[in-house]
């Protein structure tokens, strides 16, 4: 070896070593550290939150405390030991689950507890040097250590576990992570005194360094190599990864395990960098729905903080504080009456998680990072002023499988400083780009949730995601109205071969044959692509009353659809409590004998078709056909699910304009969606009975869905399906919509006339949608419109109010002209007042009123 080379080894050997000696060594250190007892007292004592806290805390445990007290052997016991393995004076195993099932729930659930009343114990000995408190976490502790190694671990790479040998992703949150935290708290008092009670000889006996040692190099090491890349899977095993690691007292294999998280990962784990890939600029969130998604900003925050704490030379916010900037994004997708959007496995209810502001918070402090301070502080401060977050509130223990952080309120908050709040306007629009989602919201002035309108379309492959084509939802009369299905319990029938395919969702079903197809668990889809959109997400509108959408989709899984799709959806206001939706979707397949399923699911109690000449007969196996096909969990499903419909009841052909109306007679107020759909040649119409949508109102929760299927033989695209949506409490229309009919140019598609009956006032809406290049024209009104969407609202006497341009190139209405200035597409509203006219529009607008 040349001396170069010698002196290269040996400075890595001294650098490594340099590494190894900084890791921390005196416990605890992984949550706090020894001189961080004193500001906590003090806290306790000064922060009326923290005394308030410290109390309620203290509180629930001495219960337990009692108890062990009295009899540790009746305490210990009744933990889920397997007492039939049991070998003489020795602690018997854990017995372990292969199902949840609620004959074992019980058992699950006094593991889960247990280990939550360890961690508390060792808190509490933390803070107070109580040996009781030490004592108590030290028996739990053993027990667990000693039942656990008896048993083997599952060698199945995909999900194996150890107390769960086919779920480690629920263990490593529920018990995984649990335990590391106990011995952090107790290790000096173990070095001391070295006593725990041992179920097994009735006694005191040692405690076996050597055992929880092994207890924590396996947790971490099925951490590290089971699971998959590429979900949230590897956020929530990380605290099991991560803290058993800090519990090793081998620094070079605790070094090995932190570093799997911090830098490389491994074949079966994604790293922090990989996960913060996803957050390419402020807002991103992780491509995953709801509660998933947050949960991973969420637990991902604390891990930062937990990793900074052990190494404050990390600064981790600095670099990675894109994931907790995240962590309110989601709250922004909420409809009027606070619920959120709703796609893929994601729930109706979003709970906010104001603890992990707290957190996204103190890391901003921790690290210097003002983006954080200064976007939560505010947060924090309206939560606590509106009574929605209460530091001082401990809660009751979770049997959930998340990972125990309660003590962490008390242990690294503290009091800071009140901000200045101001109301949040949330934007007009908005896109959640990963799961192909655009929104329009559009508030009513009365600030009446009932009043507030707002939709979605949307649609994108994603862990956790359905096969939903291009979905929709539209809100109403403060209720969501136009549903998707959601989820209810993984592994059923109707999650399996419903609930994630395209018969639950607000879409169009091509050839009886769309699917998901590849990707994850065999439910890959294309994502939805914006063609055109005003006001374009977070911008300011052009109209107080108008925006628009502009979506394709492309249908190709399997080999039976082979469609590409377009859809406009247009949200229309007519007054502070009036409005309604315009949705035309185009379908066509290059496949020959071709029919196209449009599918709208609406909660209430029934279905109505006003047209009384529209015949329904029974129809029961309309959507059987691939009812009883091969299914393989999570690989081969029964698409495209319709065969859940019941009470189907369809028409022969029917070309004429429909009416029909979806009756909801429970919530406080009578409620209907009125539906108007322009008709078409070779139309099916069919209503049935969905399964009951997830999370809706209390009164239709266990209720069937209402929903329509109607059916176009023959390509969709030239004349697509037309429909109009207005939610009203008035059954009769007297305020509202009073006709539609379909315009027209040369017997191709153009848009709607609308005639409604506003306060006693008639008005009509011209709303022209084509291609963005088409032309509408219509002499009697002098109007010509060159573009892609546009409405134009007229009086009782034809006498133009306002006009309306989404997207287009040039708009005459008699003598007003608008125009682009350099062939670029313009947008523009113009109202008229009286003699007086108002304009916005976009700066290549050019205008020409005659008066």
């Amino acid at each position: 070896m040349t001396k170069l080379s010698a002196y290269i080894v040996s400075l890595f050997l001294f650098l490594n070593t340099l590494s190894l000696v900084a890791q921390k060594i005196e416990r605890p250190f992984i949550w706090v550290e020894h001189k961080d007892r004193v500001e906590i007292l003090a806290k306790i004592e000064n922060e009326a939150w923290a005394k308030q806290f410290y109390n309620n805390f203290k509180q629930r445990l001495d219960t337990d405390i009692i108890l062990y007290k009295q009899s540790p052997k009746e305490f210990i016991a009744k933990l889920p030991f397997d007492w039939s393995k049991q070998e003489v004076e020795k602690t018997p195993p854990l017995k372990t689950y292969n199902n949840f099932t609620e004959s074992n729930s019980s058992d699950r659930f006094i593991l889960n507890k247990y280990l939550q009343i360890g961690v508390d114990c060792s808190v509490l000995y933390f803070l107070t040097e109580d040996e009781n408190y030490a004592q108590c976490a030290a028996a739990i502790l053993h027990a667990f250590v000693e039942g656990v190694l008896q048993l083997t671990p599952s060698k199945e790479l995909g999900n194996g576990g150890w107390i769960y040998p086919t779920d480690y992703l629920r263990e490593a949150r529920v018990f995984g992570a649990q335990v590391p935290i106990i011995y952090d708290f107790i290790a000096l008092y173990l070095e001391k005194n070295n006593k725990v009670y041992d179920i097994g000889k009735n006694d005191f006996t040692k405690f076996s360094e050597e055992n929880a040692q092994k207890v924590f190099l396996t947790y971490a090491n099925l951490a590290a190599y089971h699971g998959h890349r590429g979900s949230n899977w590897s956020v929530l095993m990380s605290f099991s990864l991560v803290q058993n690691a800090l519990a090793l007292n081998n620094l070079e294999e605790r070094k090995k395990y932190v570093d799997f998280y911090l830098e490389e990962g491994t074949s079966k784990q994604d790293a922090l960098p990989d996960i913060s890939a996803n957050y390419k600029k402020e807002g991103d969130v992780y491509p995953e729905t709801s509660q998933y998604s947050n949960g991973v900003a969420a637990y991902t925050t604390r891990m930062l903080l937990i990793l900074n704490k052990y190494n404050p030379s990390l600064k981790l916010g600095q670099k990675y504080y894109k994931i907790p900037f995240s962590l309110d994004r989601w709250n922004k997708l909420h409809y009027p009456n606070n619920e959120i959007i709703r796609f893929g496995d994601g729930h109706r209810k979003f709970g906010v998680q104001y603890a992990s502001y707290d957190m996204a918070y103190l890391l901003g402090e921790q690290d210097g990072v003002g983006k954080l301070t200064n976007k939560f502080g505010p947060l924090i401060t309206k939560s606590i002023q509106e009574g929605k977050y209460d530091r001082a509130n401990v809660g009751k223990r979770s049997d959930g499988a998340s990972v125990y952080f309660t003590p962490t309120q008390l242990l690294w908050l503290h009091k800071t400083k009140e901000y200045s709040v101001e109301n949040t306007v949330l934007p007009r629009t908005d896109d959640f780009s990963h799961a192909g989602v655009f929104l329009q919201r559009n508030l009513s002035s009365t600030n009446n949730p009932d009043d507030g309108l707002m939709c979605f379309v949307g649609g994108a492959h994603m862990v956790h995601g359905h096969a939903s084509g291009m979905d929709m939802e539209l809100y109403g009369l403060g209720e969501v109205l136009g549903v998707d299905h959601g989820r209810g319990q993984y592994r059923t029938d109707l999650h399996e071969n419903y609930s994630r395919l395209f018969a639950a969702h607000n879409s169009v079903i091509v050839n009886g044959a769309s699917q998901g197809e590849g990707d994850w668990v065999n439910l890959g889809m294309n994502t939805v692509e914006l063609v055109t959109m005003e006001p374009m997400p977070l911008e300011k509108a052009i109209s107080p009353n108008h925006s628009f959408t502009r979506t394709r989709f492309l249908d190709d899984k399997g080999d039976k659809a082979e469609a590409t799709q377009e859809r406009t959806l247009a949200l229309i206001r007519t007054s502070p409590t009036t409005g309604y939706y315009v949705d035309v979707f185009r379908s066509k397949s290059a496949l020959p004998n071709e029919y196209h399923d449009y599918l709208y699911h609406n909660i209430g109690d029934e279905l109505n078709f006003l047209n009384k000449d529209l015949d329904l007969k029974s129809d029961e196996n309309r959507f059987n056909a691939n009812a009883n096909d091969k299914h393989i969990r999570n690989r081969k499903y029964r698409n495209p699910g319709w065969h859940f419909f019941k009470e189907v009841k369809s028409s022969s052909i029917y070309e004429a304009d429909i009416k029909a109306q979806f009756e909801l007679n429970k919530l406080s107020k009578k409620s209907y969606m009125n539906v108007f759909v322009v008709g078409n040649k070779n139309r099916e119409y069919t209503k049935v009975m969905a399964p009951k949508t997830f999370e809706a109102p209390v009164a239709y929760e266990n209720l069937p869905t209402p929903t329509l299927v109607i059916r176009q033989k023959g390509e969709a695209w030239t004349n697509p399906f037309a429909v109009i949506y207005e939610p009203s409490f008035d059954e009769n229309s007297k305020n509202g919509i009073q006709s539609v009919t379909k315009l027209e140019n040369n017997g191709v598609f153009k848009g709607f006339k609308v005639v409604s009956k506003i306060e006693s006032k008639i008005c009509t809406q011209y709303i022209i949608n084509q291609n963005q290049k088409g032309v509408y024209e219509h002499k009697e009104l002098e109007i010509s419109f060159k573009g892609a969407f546009a409405v134009l609202t007229f009086d009782k006497n034809n006498k133009l109010q306002n006009s309306y341009i989404g997207e287009g190139d040039s708009l005459t209405v008699g003598q007003v002209q608008m125009q682009s200035k350099n062939m670029q597409p313009i947008a523009a509203y113009i109202e008229f007042l009286n003699e007086d006219y108002k304009i916005n529009a976009t700066e290549n607008t050019e205008f020409n009123i005659n008066n």
